[in-house]
């Protein structure tokens, strides 16, 4: 503002003239050089590469919190994941942030998985690979283990390509793969996506499920006691490194600021958004999408092409639920997560206290306990979840755990539910060639999330990393 504009402004007896140059000092308006929406893992590594290269950027996040579906709660001296429990060794866009924010990964103790099938219990990788050898055969199993290892060590790119394109179920069957294999990984994929195996793509199931197999040498090798379970968290769970980015950001982020449009003001963008229920805009030169495809859709409907929306109107997206069950006796501590191979709807019960008792000492025999309760869908098409009250929730979680953990009933003390409407993107036949079209056909607007490379935390940083390089290196025309 001019010191004239600024003089009449505190003038006690303002003309018309000095109120209209106030009001319009008021409204003006902040241009940045990119604006990024949204501040889950992608909004927030986009971010990031932007602050490491000093560049000018804001962030709008529509609540008051930073993570999106990384999120921590807290019920006396523990900690517990509301979302994302863990994943794999961090590495690429992740173990940078990681490593430059000094956060402090620690592996998930041993026994980590378990499996609940026909009554009884099968704690330890060990000994759900002797479960999956008496019940499918095993020349069947060993057929299955080969399928993988030659699926990802170095399948030719058209074969890559046949398995974009074809169910996993269809890979399952075509090869002869037994029920009970397809049982396990049908409600493996229900928990990590919120799909069934008809659902996503051959290719997308691959990576999971060879995952079990890290380090197999021979088909002995895997009824040996696993020592390492590769998979990490923090301490105090995921949300601890969206937190830590948050933190390093500042003020950059923009909280209860929901963007409800991107229109083109000339060669930049318009981003208009609500705050605290005032409608506001900043203009950007480039813009970063970090919101579920649905949404980027929506508010990015007037500058995207045709084809563009015919694209990410493509992606679906499933559904899910988790459920914290609060205890003063143990409900499931047996491992880090028990898989429920003949439910329901519960695919999976987490030990939310696992972690936290193991790496602090003084927590190992505290009497409170937590244990998280996972429900999915069906399958994509299913979106029942949703329309089900808290106490149809507990009701479902009580009959289907009731015959696990006798007595559930009486043990819970109280329950957080967390309900998450876009959960997890679902990599459906043909996702990648579209995602590839897709990736490379923007200049000035750029998208990222799990949904542009597979719906995993580590891949929503990796894919808010990459955008954010891309809107650097683009030059836009003016």
């Amino acid at each position: 503002m001019t010191l004239t504009r600024a003089l009449k402004c505190v003038l006690p007896a303002m003309s018309i003239v000095a109120l209209s140059l106030c009001n319009v000092a008021k409204a003006e308006q902040t241009e940045y050089d990119y604006v990024v929406v949204g501040a889950g893992a992608a909004g927030l590594s986009a971010a990031y590469t932007l602050h490491q290269s000093n560049e000018d950027y804001t962030v709008l996040e529509k609540t008051n919190r930073t993570g999106g579906i990384a999120e921590n709660g807290r019920k006396g001296s523990f900690h517990y994941a509301k979302g994302t429990e863990y994943l794999g060794e961090p590495h690429g866009a992740l173990r940078n942030i990681v490593n430059e924010l000094d956060i402090p990964m620690v592996e998930i103790p041993m026994p980590m998985d378990a499996s609940y099938f026909d009554g009884k219990m099968h704690i330890g990788d060990d000994k759900i690979a002797r479960l999956t050898a008496e019940k499918a055969g095993k020349q069947n199993f060993q057929h299955f283990l080969l399928m993988l290892k030659q699926a990802i060590n170095g399948a030719p790119k058209e074969d890559w390509k046949k398995l974009d394109n074809i169910t996993a179920k269809q890979w399952l069957n075509d090869n002869g793969i037994s029920p009970f294999i397809q049982r396990r990984y049908n409600v493996m994929s229900r928990g990590l996506f919120g799909a069934n195996l008809s659902d996503i793509s051959a290719l997308s199931l691959i990576p999971e499920a060879a995952f079990d197999y890290v380090g197999v040498t021979s088909y002995d090798d895997i009824f040996q006691p696993s020592n390492n379970s590769d998979s990490w968290t923090t301490v105090q769970g995921i949300a601890s490194i969206t937190d830590a980015i948050a933190l390093e950001l500042g003020d950059h982020i923009k909280y209860n600021s929901a963007v409800i449009e991107i229109t083109r003001l000339g060669s930049k963008y318009k981003v208009i958004f609500n705050s605290n229920g005032k409608k506001s805009f900043i203009i950007a030169n480039k813009v970063i999408l970090a919101t579920p495809s649905p949404v980027s859709e929506w508010i990015a409907k007037q500058v995207l092409t045709t084809r563009q929306k015919q694209l990410l109107s493509q992606i679906e997206y499933a559904q899910y639920i988790t459920v914290a069950l609060f205890s003063n006796t143990p409900i499931f501590n047996k491992a880090f997560d028990l898989a429920i191979l003949d439910g329901d709807v519960v695919t999976d019960l987490y030990d939310a206290t696992w972690v936290e008792r193991h790496y602090k000492p003084t927590l190992k025999n505290v009497k409170e306990y937590i244990a998280s309760a996972y429900l999915a869908p069906k399958g994509v098409s299913d979106k029942s979840l949703m329309t089900y009250s808290d106490d149809q929730i507990m009701s479902i979680i009580k009959t289907e755990l009731s015959t696990i953990v006798p007595g559930i009933d009486t043990k819970i003390t109280g329950f957080d539910i967390k309900r998450f409407m876009h959960a997890y993107p679902v990599m459906s036949p043909g996702s990648y060639g579209r995602l590839e079209e897709l990736k490379n056909s923007f200049k000035g607007i750029y998208l990222a999330g799990d949904y542009m490379e597979y719906p995993t935390f580590e891949a929503a940083i990796s894919s808010g990393a990459d955008a954010a390089k891309k809107a650097m290196k683009h030059t836009v025309p003016k």
